[in-house]
């Protein structure tokens, strides 16, 4: 658990439109949306004229098969526009675990990095504490293998 959470959704996505940001991943799984008080983004974020793509993993657990599956066709966009010069932004409630795992699986996907321990130290640096369980350690190891 993260702690209190008291944000402003609508100052929030107006920060991240200006920012110039193209997508906005949640990784948040459906319950997270209300108990978190923000069952609206997904259309508020498509009214601030970002594409908004839900991805779900459990709190503290590594991307799953139905994960990936969706993953097979929105990895590669993402990867792209990133390459594109695009933004993306990725969040989970925390910012730390969920976030940082697929962070840095965009850092390998785009060859921005070449090997896991690279990834996960360079999305540390910008988030420190971020791939929080051995669990998501072990998913970036076995992923950063297949892209060899």
């Amino acid at each position: 658990m993260t702690g209190s959470w008291c944000r402003d959704l609508e100052l929030d996505l107006a920060s991240v439109s200006a920012w110039g940001c193209r997508h906005l991943l949640s990784l948040i799984e459906p319950w997270e949306f209300d108990d978190l008080g923000i069952g609206s983004l997904p259309e508020r974020a498509r009214a601030h004229g970002l594409h908004w793509h839900g991805l779900p993993i459990r709190d503290g657990e590594a991307p799953d098969p139905q994960f990936l599956d969706e993953w097979t066709r929105l990895g590669p966009v993402l990867t792209d526009d990133l390459l594109r010069g695009d933004k993306v932004v990725v969040h989970c409630k925390g910012g730390l675990g969920r976030a940082g795992t697929v962070a840095s699986m965009l850092l390998l996907e785009s060859r921005s990095c070449l090997s896991a321990e690279e990834a996960m130290a360079r999305v540390r640096s910008a988030r420190p504490g971020a791939v929080e369980t051995a669990e998501q350690e072990r998913f970036l190891l076995h992923w950063a293998s297949r892209m060899l």
